[in-house]
């Protein structure tokens, strides 16, 4: 059976307007080929016809009956392995929304204070991104926190000392610290990095937020929810080493 809606190319809603729309464009871009082309004249006798149906509303009722009975055409490989994990695929990516929101909650709630962190390892570790621009940094470990402070600061915090540490409530990273007993001074200073909680990296979980938004809204395809589920975690991926790494 012919779907007259897909030779027209409207939706089953369209109304008579678009429908004669739909057909005077065809009928434009395919006559003059049409009288030389038997399958082209084919087509655009069968969009006519359809045309006729489509018009007349107790037909078109009736062959809207007949179209809804017949049974789907049959998906290729790729589309239904496409439509066979969307429902994971939204699921995911609403995982990943959760993600996002729990990182706007750590970063909105006030930060925990630590007072009394003592200083039990400082490391030395290499922050160059070329050979040619050498940089180091060191890794600090108190009993509840660890961060990384670049070299300029890092005498601030040497082993034995006593820091005040600033830390978000929910996933633990810090943001800022103290040295009271230093000689620079107590005025708190923010850790090497800001990992995705601030500076170009924040634009990690921004771009997973919307990614994983567009998956996860009612009425998207399963291809756009099985390709966002892929891209979102993949940003995920990458949010968490950054977070790991910072």
């Amino acid at each position: 059976m012919q779907n007259y809606y897909r030779i027209l190319g409207v939706s089953s809603t369209a109304p008579a307007a678009e429908l004669e729309r739909a057909y005077r464009a065809l009928h434009a871009r395919l006559s003059k080929r049409a009288a030389r082309d038997p399958a082209l004249n084919e087509r655009l006798t069968e969009a006519y016809g359809g045309l006729q149906i489509l018009l007349d509303p107790r037909r078109r009722w009736a062959y809207d009956q007949l179209l809804a009975q017949q049974p789907a055409p049959p998906l290729s490989g790729s589309r239904a392995l496409m439509h066979r994990y969307a429902p994971v695929a939204r699921w995911l990516n609403l995982a990943l929304l959760a993600f996002c929101a729990l990182l706007a909650l750590d970063v909105a709630l006030p930060l925990r204070e630590l007072p009394g962190e003592l200083v039990l390892r400082r490391k030395l570790v290499s922050v160059s991104v070329s050979a040619a621009n050498p940089q180091v940094a060191y890794d600090i470990r108190t009993p509840l926190t660890k961060f990384r402070l670049s070299s300029s600061i890092a005498p601030r915090a040497r082993e034995g000392q006593f820091l005040t540490v600033w830390r978000t409530p929910l996933l633990g990273v810090v943001r800022r610290v103290s040295s009271p007993s230093s000689a620079e001074g107590g005025a708190p200073f923010e850790p090497y990095g800001t990992g995705v909680y601030g500076g170009a990296l924040a634009a990690l979980p921004v771009a997973l937020l919307l990614t994983a938004a567009l998956g996860a809204w009612p009425g998207r395809t399963a291809e756009v929810r099985v390709n966002t589920a892929v891209v979102g975690s993949l940003l995920w991926l990458l949010t968490v080493v950054v977070m790991w790494l910072f």
